[in-house]
């Protein structure tokens, strides 16, 4: 992710917020002993120098450093570059104290010239004596600004992609619900009509039933998490009208041992169902067997739900696991490493398996 500018790239610091920010750095280098400076001036120019010099590495390193090194995984680089800036700037503020602030404020400096005084310029700058004066005192003071500023920039950055991955979530949440729901729809109407063309008294009863799952498909599962209580509530409706198409031919058992209330993603559980429905009809000649297990403890919900196969089943097909695919996507979105999903799948049985962690 790149950097703008300096002053766009940070959203804590406005034009204002930069203001307030770099007062409280000059009031830092001023010190808590104000007094030791002779004049107001004397302050203002040898905490302002600082500031200054401190600004300028900011700068560099916001504007050039950070977009072109630092966003490239290029970390070595970047501060082999911030201590050649923290040299130029060091060197620069060699040259003010030398020139301008030793000669004009003599008595601040009394304890530093009683000491180093006899030092010409060019001993002064001689990398055998700045070095070691730069890396234990200038580097620390001129780059703990740099420092506040990339690491407030480094967490907007991290907030920001926290933002855009739940959005991205959101949206493949939505479009797997919008994907899934017409499919049901889709086949709880097939049902629906082949009633219609049998002119059963059942057909009433039937878009009765497939309203309330709408209404509740619709208008009451748009949240992430739902009541089991009210999943169990569809399933059951969902097994009514599943009986009502196929009568005899279909044997729905229900095991509901719910102790804990618990919370869970919409539509999960439908999914199994119609899946084992589906399956176990099809092309099944006798009575289709499915078998719905459902248990909660302090920490899981498990469900297994198995259904037989008909002996001349013909192999599933890409359209047939669509239900399916989007489960385990949802899966993945909502219960990352926190769910076991697994399905069994014989000669005579087929077995879906679900665990989900639960707070």
């Amino acid at each position: 992710m790149k950097s703008n500018s300096f002053f766009s790239a940070l959203p804590l610091f406005s034009k204002l917020g930069l203001l307030v920010f770099w007062l409280a750095v000059f009031i830092i280098n001023a010190g808590p002993h104000w007094e030791v400076y002779v004049s107001n001036r004397e302050l203002i120019e040898t905490a302002g120098m600082v500031t200054a010099l401190q600004m300028l590495v900011a700068l560099v390193a916001l504007t050039v450093l950070a977009p072109k090194v630092l966003d490239k995984g290029q970390v070595w680089r970047f501060c082999f570059y911030m201590f050649l800036m923290v040299l130029i700037a060091s060197y620069i503020n060699i040259v003010i104290r030398y020139f301008y602030l030793e000669p004009l404020y003599p008595l601040s400096y009394k304890g530093f010239l009683s000491m180093f005084g006899e030092m010409t310029f060019l001993q002064r700058i001689d990398p055998r004596w700045t070095m070691r004066y730069i890396i234990f005192s200038k580097l620390p003071n001129l780059v703990f600004p740099t420092v506040l500023i990339l690491a407030y920039e480094f967490y907007q950055k991290q907030q920001s992609l926290l933002r855009i991955s739940e959005q991205k979530r959101t949206a493949e949440l939505d479009a797997l619900k919008n994907q899934l729901n017409p499919h049901f729809i889709f086949n709880t109407l097939n049902n629906i009509y082949a009633l219609a063309l049998k002119k059963s008294d059942q057909t009433a009863v039937a878009i009765e039933k497939l309203s309330g799952i709408l209404d509740y498909v619709v208008y009451r599962c748009t949240d992430k998490y739902v009541s089991l209580d009210a999943e169990v509530k569809l399933i059951e409706d969902y097994i009514a009208l599943e009986k009502i198409r196929y009568g005899k031919r279909l044997d729905v058992s229900f095991e509901n041992h719910i102790t804990t209330p618990k919370k869970i993603a919409p539509l999960l559980l439908l999914t199994l169902l119609e899946n084992a429905c589906k399956h176990s009809t099809r092309e099944e000649l006798n009575q289709a067997q499915v078998v719905i297990q459902l248990e909660t403890t302090e920490s899981d919900i498990m469900v297994r739900i198995s259904n037989s196969k008909p002996k001349t089943a013909s192999p599933d097909t890409g359209q047939d696991k669509v239900g399916l695919n989007n489960l385990r996507k949802q899966l993945d979105l909502l219960y990352p490493n926190a769910h076991r999903f697994e399905t069994i799948d014989s000669a005579d049985e087929y077995v879906a398996q679900l665990v989900l962690e639960t707070p």
